[in-house]
């Protein structure tokens, strides 16, 4: 296989995963398998192959190489924040959060995932991870989920100054009006820093479009 091919095929694997595990996850993935296996060596020919498409495996292999390893999911203050809603509607998908705010919610909440991504995404494997569980709402309905005890929740991807990288999908569905029919707005950091390269598939919203912020601990300027 020539180097074009190799990267076309590194290319091709890491946005199917992006599409149906979430940006953050797969990098983290990718990082720590290739760095199983070709040592940090190989984390920095990753970053420098794959980086400028996908700025989050930028970031998450810099990471790694100053030091950093991926840290286990904290879903106890946005699972505080969430209590007493009724619904939850989740925009944008990172598996390993999902999981865990599956798990911290009770069972009689409902949980919505819009169904709304730039990339491939089979949703029924999707779904099929949390049977009963996770519904999916489409981008044309999602207002039925607002009400006084509903919410909605988006994954964001670093802040810079009082402005937030989040995924386009919560762009089609945020604004004044929605902001009136839904208790909350919360963003939930799953990247920790902005990364380096100019941020594709991400776009940039002021913070205040949110009513809370969830941040990891250590956040990079």
């Amino acid at each position: 296989m020539t180097l074009g091919e190799e990267i076309a095929s590194l290319r091709d694997a890491f946005e199917q995963g992006a599409g149906e595990l979430g940006f953050a996850d797969t990098a983290w993935l990718f990082v720590e398998r290739v760095a199983e296996l070709r040592g940090e060596p190989g984390v920095v020919a990753l970053r420098d192959l794959l980086g400028q498409t996908f700025p989050t495996l930028h970031f998450v292999a810099s990471r790694y190489l100053s030091g950093g390893r991926r840290e286990p999911v904290d879903v106890s203050e946005v699972a505080e924040l969430l209590r007493g809603t009724r619904r939850v509607l989740i925009v944008g998908l990172e598996a390993a959060h999902l999981d865990a705010l599956v798990l911290a919610l009770p069972r009689e909440t409902r949980i919505g995932l819009l169904t709304y991504r730039l990339l491939p995404v089979d949703w029924d494997r999707v779904l099929s991870n949390h049977p009963g569980r996770v519904e999916a709402v489409d981008l044309t309905v999602f207002q039925t989920w607002a009400g006084a005890r509903s919410a909605i929740l988006t994954f964001t991807y670093g802040r810079r100054a009082e402005r937030v990288y989040v995924l386009p999908a919560f762009a089609r569905i945020s604004g004044a009006d929605v902001r009136t029919q839904f208790r909350d707005l919360i963003g939930w950091d799953v990247l920790g820093g902005v990364p380096a390269v100019y941020p594709r598939w991400l776009i940039e919203l002021p913070a205040s479009e949110l009513t809370r912020l969830v941040e990891p601990a250590h956040m990079e300027p």
